[in-house]
């Protein structure tokens, strides 16, 4: 997205796990003041994210999967909000605040970049999680205004995080990607299309 499709209203996909699944136990970097008040101020913009109260690589240490709270359940569909795997060490979390705020910050002021979608030729494909926490707007926008977009495949019964582990949907996204970079059919229908991006709306898929 660039900054004024940021700006837009919309739902998100099929309904996740957020305000269903268990709430996330263990410390919280957030219950240390200093940490507490650096992250707070920086989410109402009050604070940048290069303040140097708290360092990104403080922060992305500091910060644990429990400070996430529901973010992390959002990530995944309704029908998994009781199996959603613990991101409690080294190896499968890792997260800087400090970097996240100045991301969002840095895409909210942009200006279009629907311009130079619509002129570029790189092949892209797009791909769709039936339970997304994003605006489906924001995604259907980037189809329907960048024609180097050759391929689209809704992934069924994943969310956000759509490598996560569960059942076989790490190979599932993996044959998507393999299979487009390598020019071969891709393993589900190309949708939506287009055309189809009206109905996919009006559907809440």
């Amino acid at each position: 997205m660039d900054g004024p499709t940021a700006r837009i209203t919309g739902h998100e996909g099929r309904t996740s796990a957020r305000g269903l699944a268990p709430t996330m136990t263990g410390p919280r970097s957030t219950h240390v003041p200093r940490y507490a008040v650096a992250f707070g101020l920086m989410r109402l913009g009050l604070l940048t994210p290069d303040t140097g109260l708290i360092g990104q690589g403080k922060g992305d240490n500091a910060f644990t999967a429990a400070d996430l709270g529901s973010d992390t359940a959002s990530a995944y569909c309704a029908r998994d909000a009781h199996r959603i795997p613990a991101e409690d060490t080294a190896q499968n979390f890792s997260f800087s605040p400090a970097a996240s705020p100045r991301i969002q910050q840095t895409v909210r002021d942009s200006s279009s970049i629907a311009r130079l979608l619509r002129q570029s030729r790189t092949p892209a494909i797009l791909m769709l999680a039936e339970c997304s926490s994003q605006l489906r707007q924001w995604e259907t926008a980037v189809l329907a205004d960048a024609p180097a977009v050759r391929r689209t495949q809704y992934m069924p019964g994943v969310g956000h995080h759509r490598w996560n582990g569960l059942d076989d949907n790490n190979a599932r996204a993996t044959a998507a990607i393999t299979a487009f970079l390598q020019d071969r059919p891709a393993p589900l229908p190309n949708y939506p299309t287009r055309a189809e991006i009206p109905a996919l709306l009006r559907d809440h898929k």
